[in-house]
């Protein structure tokens, strides 16, 4: 049985599809050829046959060529290459710009923040000046009738007294330091609640927390004063040394009252040994390195008790030799080292006294000076680069190109560089604070008997270890402030209200004996440092502490 001819059909677009199609048709012609057995094929089914074939030839003559087609291509992965740079340096270019203009904003704001305090510190000036202003003016009928005076003329009667006074600006007196006792509270619930308390309900919390101890020895005491702190602790102020004494020795029995994470500050009084070989210490070794200091000084210091001994500074043990800093409970024991010196090891090693006042205090918060980060309630700011971060989470700490802002200053470095403007003036605030800084540490003298007139001396001021006596402010006798009283009086040597500015001069007869007054510039001759106190008859110096 013969094979038809293929019939007609339409033929793909696709060059591969039409030979596939084309390459079919073809089979089943040629199988037709082959059945035909002599018998005559359509010419009309052959035409069509041979305009497919001549269609798909024509299809692959347009195709391009293969080099043409790898030419094109690479050509276009270039162009695709450039434009890509081109991009990422228009971006970069568009970078830069974003964070010069950010910079432009952060300095604007900085300058507006700094006029801003500028204004409010103008603002407090003139409002001092006019407080100033009111109270001369207050002082006015005062000055009605005489000279003028002066300002230290009007201090000394007490005409400012009420007026200027700021307990802000002043610092605790010695007498009051010895009737301190400072409670350390870490609970940030507990500090809030003390903060939200007012003067007298702090004190009222304070005394029935002492009350309530059921201690006999303490329940009866009251506190003079009681405030709290910048860092949030508590101050305690009592009527004499005694009562802080108690108050301190049965501690455990009421700071847990005052509230949770409260404990009473034990003070330590510290001295600097310079010179020591850091080989000859091993920090670790707290207990054995105590023990033999004790016994190398005990000729000195016999019932000492030593609370603490470490190097001043970090990099202490990468030097042959530095200073240690050793705390006493007691300051006769840090005292006496001062004026003895330090043995250690067979030498002997000079010692100055040991204040915390003057070391560089940086707040890690704000990078600014003063305080320290657990009291700043400032905005965190970077060390490096000044903004509104932490300086450990800086993403630009590692990256030695990127510009430097210091937090304080302002200036194209870090925070806690050398070479900073602040810090170098912080710096010379506490070079001069340990130049004016008193040498002991303040001792609590005890009761001395009264000598004569004839026993009187001036002791040393330079020499003379600053000393409070225990005698309580009641108890002190008042000296008169009028010099024509001091005159008219006639001394006695029992009298322990004898005057400052006067010079008794004994008489060999019973003439009434004459009283000397030194003159004005003898007076200011005196050294301003050291303070006259007759508040016995015996004479002593009280040097003033300047810290």
């Amino acid at each position: 049985m013969a094979t038809p001819w293929p019939s007609e059909q339409l033929w793909p677009t696709h060059h591969r599809e039409h030979a596939t199609e084309l390459s079919r048709h073809l089979q089943t012609a040629v199988k037709s050829i082959d059945t035909a057995n002599g018998n005559p094929l359509n010419p009309q089914a052959v035409r069509s046959t041979l305009i497919a074939a001549l269609s798909l030839i024509i299809k692959l003559q347009n195709l391009p060529e293969v080099g043409h087609l790898h030419q094109a291509i690479e050509s276009l992965r270039a162009e695709t290459k450039t434009a890509n740079e081109n991009t990422t340096r228009e971006t970069r270019t568009i970078k830069i710009a974003l964070q010069q203009n950010t910079a432009e904003l952060k300095e604007n704001t900085n300058i507006t923040r700094a006029a801003n305090e500028a204004a409010k510190e103008a603002w407090k000036a003139s409002e001092l000046a006019a407080k100033v202003v009111k109270d001369i003016k207050a002082l006015g009928p005062m000055n009605q009738g005489s000279t003028a005076q002066s300002y230290a003329s009007v201090a000394a009667r007490g005409g400012l007294t009420g007026s200027m006074h700021n307990p802000r600006n002043q610092r605790s007196s010695q007498t009051q330091t010895l009737r301190e006792i400072i409670v350390n509270i870490r609970d940030p619930i507990t500090i809030a609640c003390i903060r939200a308390m007012n003067s007298r309900s702090l004190k009222a919390h304070v005394d029935r927390a002492i009350e309530e101890s059921s201690n006999e020895h303490i329940r009866k005491l009251k506190a003079v004063s009681a405030n709290q702190l910048k860092s949030g602790d508590l101050s305690i102020k009592t009527a004499t040394t005694k009562d802080m004494e108690a108050l301190r020795q049965f501690a455990e029995d009421w700071e847990n009252r005052i509230g949770n994470g409260a404990a009473v500050r034990i003070p330590t009084y510290g001295v600097l040994a310079h010179g020591i070989r850091t080989s000859s210490m091993d920090m670790d070794r707290f207990n054995e390195i105590r023990d033999d200091m004790l016994q190398d000084n005990k000729a000195f210091i016999p019932t000492a008790e030593i609370k603490y001994i470490g190097w001043l500074t970090r990099s202490a043990s990468k030097k042959t030799a530095s200073t240690i800093v050793v705390e006493f409970s007691k300051a006769e024991d840090a005292n006496k080292l001062i004026d003895e010196g330090l043995i250690w090891q067979g030498q002997v090693f000079q010692c100055e006294r040991y204040d915390r006042k003057c070391r560089l205090r940086q707040c890690f918060k704000c990078h600014t000076y003063g305080h320290i980060g657990t009291q700043c309630k400032a905005t965190t700011t970077c060390g490096y680069c000044a903004q509104e971060h932490m300086t450990r989470d800086c993403p630009s700490k590692s990256d030695m190109e990127t510009p430097r802002k210091c937090a304080a200053c302002h200036g194209e470095h870090e925070a806690w560089n050398g070479r900073c403007p602040t810090r170098i003036r912080e710096k010379a605030k506490i070079r001069t604070a340990y130049n004016q800084r008193s040498r002991y540490h303040l001792e609590q003298a005890a009761p001395q008997p009264a000598l004569g007139p004839e026993a009187r001396t001036r002791p040393n001021p330079r020499t003379t270890r600053p000393t409070l006596d225990r005698q309580s402010q009641e108890d002190r006798p008042t000296r008169s402030r009028s010099l024509t009283k001091k005159v008219q009086k006639r001394p006695n040597p029992t009298d322990t209200q004898e005057s400052e500015e006067t010079i008794t001069v004994a008489a060999e007869n019973t003439r009434p004996k004459r009283t000397i007054v030194r003159s004005r510039r003898a007076l200011e001759a005196l050294d301003p440092n050291t303070q006259m106190a007759n508040d016995s008859t015996a004479m002593e110096i009280v040097v003033d502490d300047s810290e």
